[in-house]
Formats: structure tokens, sequence, C-alpha cells
């Protein structure tokens, strides 16, 4: 039994639309492999006669290979870098276990900053599909119409039978087949093809932000709705303004009424007075559990309520009572 440990930078080759082929033992397999992938420990459990082969199938932004190691292996990756990998098992079968949970489906994707254990049987060929974090940033943002605020994860297992399973099945039969992919024709068609990837992945494998996605708005104000809502939680504390606001969404004044009117039944300025209403809720809730000493004056006047009897009021048609009655705690 072998113990080999392989280093790579992690770098993903150029753009280019070409096919290599390499064949070697597992020590050369090693080294190819060093080269195009992430850092990662490689332990050799059984070698196979026939030896190993890796193949560039495709160099663009999205980078498509085959790999097989010519032997039974473990491979564990402790971080991963800057890119998401999809496995699409061509022969042979291997498991995978992400972040210490075994993912049991053969179809898989594993993104950035996640630890990898993988085994792979002997007669094992894989296509490895390697796609840059920053693709799936961009697409995502465009769609959410803000950047991302939290680290984005799918869930591993594909479904063969869900549209990104039924992509990839497609787009492995030219890798088994030894046949040239159809979108390497022009930079036009791998364009196409890239954005119906990301977009496929984004629409039907579950992620991070699968919720946010799947709120029903228009398209036309859903991004700037978003922007508008993500800005008045952000800065409730400060004293800002219906421009601000609209600013912040990048649309106009009247647009911006426009769209919190038909698509939320409010006004922006209304909406921001709820976001301080229910901060000041939650001070004064906090405020009663610890025996703190803070006034209800100055929990209204911190969140931007000047008029206090205003503040009574919204507060009592809000939650039923007064601001005080919270505030001692009954």
């Amino acid at each position: 039994m072998n113990e080999l440990s392989a280093q790579s930078s992690g770098n993903l080759p150029g753009p280019a639309a070409q096919a290599a082929i390499f064949k070697g033992d597992v020590e050369e397999m090693r080294a190819q492999v060093s080269q195009n992938f992430s850092p990662h420990g490689l332990k050799v459990i059984k070698a196979h006669s026939n030896g190993g082969r890796y193949r560039l199938l495709h160099r663009g932004n999205i980078v498509l290979h085959t790999l097989a190691y010519g032997a039974e292996i473990r491979v564990e990756v402790p971080v991963l870098p800057d890119f998401y990998n999809i496995h699409v098992p061509l022969t042979g079968g291997g498991r995978l276990t992400v972040g210490g949970q075994d993912v049991a489906a053969p179809l898989t994707i594993i993104g950035p900053r996640r630890r990898i254990d993988m085994n792979w049987s002997v007669d094992h060929d894989v296509m490895i599909i390697q796609i840059p974090e920053v693709l799936v940033d961009r697409v995502l943002e465009d769609q959410l119409g803000d950047a991302p605020k939290k680290d984005m994860h799918f869930e591993p297992q594909i479904s063969g039978e869900s549209p990104l399973g039924r992509a990839l099945t497609a787009i492995s039969l030219p890798a088994t087949a030894g046949t040239t992919f159809p979108f390497a024709a022009s930079s036009l068609a791998e364009h196409h093809f890239e954005q119906f990837l990301l977009h496929t992945m984004l629409g039907s494998q579950p992620h991070t932000y699968s919720a946010d996605l799947d709120e029903p708005s228009d398209p036309s104000t859903s991004a700037a709705l978003r922007r508008a809502r993500h800005f008045c939680e952000e800065h409730a504390a400060e004293p800002i303004t219906l421009r601000d606001i609209a600013t912040a969404a990048r649309v106009s004044v009247r647009t911006l009424q426009s769209g919190f009117r038909e698509h939320l039944q409010t006004t922006p300025m209304a909406y921001l007075r709820n976001v301080r209403l229910a901060r000041a809720h939650a001070d004064l809730l906090h405020i009663a559990a610890t025996g703190g000493q803070t006034t209800v004056t100055e929990v209204a006047l911190r969140w931007g309520f000047t008029h206090l009897s205003r503040f009574a009021s919204f507060y009592r048609q809000t939650y039923g009572h007064a601001p005080s009655v919270t505030r001692r705690g009954r």
C-alpha cells in the first residue's frame, strides 16, 4: 500500500477549447492531477494493471476533465479552493463525504471551503466539471439584485431526475463516446453553454439562497425592492431619507414608491418605520428580560422616533399595548 501527498496551487487552466489525454501510473497521475486540482492527500488502496488516464476535455471559463487513477484510491481535500467541482461518474463508482457527512448520490457538487473525503473504485472514470466561484456569484448577484452576503453552498447530492441531473447526463455523453462537445464549436456556443449550466445549477439545485430566489415578484422590480429592503434593514438606526432608499435601490423615487405600493402594499418610509418599530420592540423586550434601566423615550429616540406620542400610537397599533407595558415585562 502506497501513501502519496499531492500539492497544487489550485489554479484553473487558461481559456481554450481542446482535449488532451495523459496516461501513466499512479505516481505520474498524481503529478498530473496536482497541476489541475486543489491540494489533496492521496492513498492508494489497490492498483489496476491498466494504469491511469487523465483527459482535459474542454478548457474555458468552465473546465471539463475526466480522471481515472487506475487504482482504488482515497482522496482527502482539506479545503476546496475558490471553485465548484461537479462529479459525474462515467464508469465504476465512489463514495464521498462532505464536511463529515456521507453523500449517497453518484452525481455531486462540492463548493469552496468544503472538506472532502472521496473513495473511488479500482475501475473508476469520472468527469469533473470545474466552475469558478466568481461565475456562480455573478449570476447569483444578478438574480438577487445585490451581492451575496453569506457563503454560498449547494446541497451536495444531485438527483439524476432533476433538471441539473439530466443536463449533466447529457453533457457526459460526448465524454463517454470520445466525441467533441457541441459547445466547443464557437465562443458564442460556449457562452450559451456556460450560462445554461450556471442558471440550471442555481434554479434547480437546492442552495443557501434558494428561498430568496423563489420569492414571487415582478422581474422588473424585484431587484430594486430587494435592495431597498436590505438598505432599510441595515441602516434603520441612521437618519435616512426616501431619496437615500431610492439611490440604494438604483431607481427613481417614483419607481420605488410604485414598486412598494404595488408589491408590498405599503410605502418605503412606512416599511422603514416598521423595521425601526420592530427593533424598538426587541430592545424593550431585552430591557424587560434583563432589568435594564433604559427608558422608553431613549429607545424611541435611538430608532428615530422623535415624536413620542406617534411612536406610542404606532406601537399600540402593532403590538396591542403601550411600549411601557413591554418595558415593564407585562
